[in-house]
Parts: C-alpha cells; structure tokens; sequence
C-alpha cells in the first residue's frame, strides 16, 4: 500500500469532509431533534401532524433522493445555487434530525410522567421541568441511540459522492481509478472509517456508563 503515500493529501481532505458532515449532521439532528421532540409531546394535534410529516420523509425516502432534491431540484425552483458541501451539511443534519426525534421523544416518554409530576410539585413551571428536568434526564438515556445514529450517518456521507462532493469515499474512487489498484485502495479506505467509527463509538460507551440513571440503564 505504499502507492498511497503520494495521496495522502487526496484522503485527508476527503476524510475531513466525511467528518465535517457527520459531526455538523449529528449535531444539528440534537438541537431540531430536540424541538421535534418536545412539539411533537406539546405541540398539539396540527403540529404533531406537521412533525411527522416532516419525519416521515426523511425517514421513509432515500438519502440520495434527499440530495438530488436539495442539490438540483430546490436550487432550480428558487433559481438560487448552493454547493454540494453545504448540501451535504443540510441534508444530513434534517436526515438526523428526524431519527433523533424519535429517540429523543422515547426517552422523554420513559422518564415523563413520574418526573413531570415531582417537578410540577417543586413549584416549576411546565417549560422549566422539561429544561431542568426531562431533558437532562433524557439525553444521558439516548447515548446508545446516538452511538447507533452515529455510526450510520458517518457510513452514509459516502452517498455525497453521487452529488460530486469529495468526501473519503469519493477520494477513494479517484485514487482507484488513477492507479488501478483497487482492492488495496478501498481496503484502506474501509480502514479508516473502520478505527474512526469504532473509536467515537468505544468513546460514547465510556461516556454512557459515567453518566447513566441507576435503575434506566439501557444495554449495550
């Protein structure tokens, strides 16, 4: 694998980008996950009815036609451009979004009626329970689910190659195809995500087992 060396500029970069979209997507799906959530709980019967709307398309369509759509359909219709790249950061982090909803939303159920009861008691008010109270509570439950979410979404950025963003997968097609040695390129490729991928994970286990509820524990 030696032949490598001379890309090693080619994969960082791609690398960087797989990273980039993976961290950006998880971190966005947390913050609209989050409000889906709570809209989803709160919102009533017209909000509840949008959010899941919203989650079943993401959920229930492919992520390449995710992309295509924000990538050719959305930048024609508005007659605006937008770059693959901050495509990417857009698709994957609405894409999250509607996954982490749904967990979010179970831990939030698992924990709800008990806590929201002895919270309300203390003299706080509705949205202060589900502040201080709920959601603390419901994101140290999540981890496992993150460390899942996690794993697929990181996978899934290779799909960017299809709109001609060079993630690590796309950098990994350009070197196979400019050396011809094929097998030794894309098991390197498959290398990386493999120690990437399983370090964040083994890191969000340690994370999971320093800060689980006694008593909530889910298995890993």
């Amino acid at each position: 694998m030696y032949f490598l060396f001379e890309y090693l500029h080619l994969i960082f970069s791609g690398f960087l980008t797989t990273v980039e979209v993976t961290f950006f997507g998880i971190a966005m799906g947390l913050v609209l996950g989050t409000i889906l959530a709570i809209g989803d709980i709160y919102g009533g019967k017209i909000v509840s009815t949008l959010i899941k709307l919203y989650v079943e398309f993401f959920r229930g369509s492919p992520l390449l036609v995710q992309l295509f759509i924000f990538y050719f359909s959305i930048p024609t219709l508005l007659d605006i451009q937008i770059d693959s790249f901050t495509v990417g950061l857009i698709v994957f982090g609405l894409n999250s979004a509607a996954y982490q909803k749904g967990y979010i939303k179970g831990a939030m159920a698992s924990i709800y009626e008990d806590q929201m009861m002895a919270a309300l008691s203390l003299g706080l008010s509705k949205f202060q329970a589900i502040i201080y109270v709920i959601l603390p509570q419901a994101m140290r439950l999540v981890i496992p689910a993150w460390s899942n979410e996690f794993c697929s979404l990181a996978k899934s950025t290779a799909a960017l190659l299809i709109i001609g963003e060079r993630e690590l997968t796309s950098a990994g097609k350009t070197i196979a195809g400019h050396t011809w040695r094929v097998f030794e390129t894309y098991t390197f490729i498959a290398l990386i995500y493999f120690v990437w991928i399983s370090a964040v994970m083994k890191a969000l286990d340690i994370l999971y087992e320093k800060v689980k509820i006694p008593g909530l524990e889910v298995s890993l």
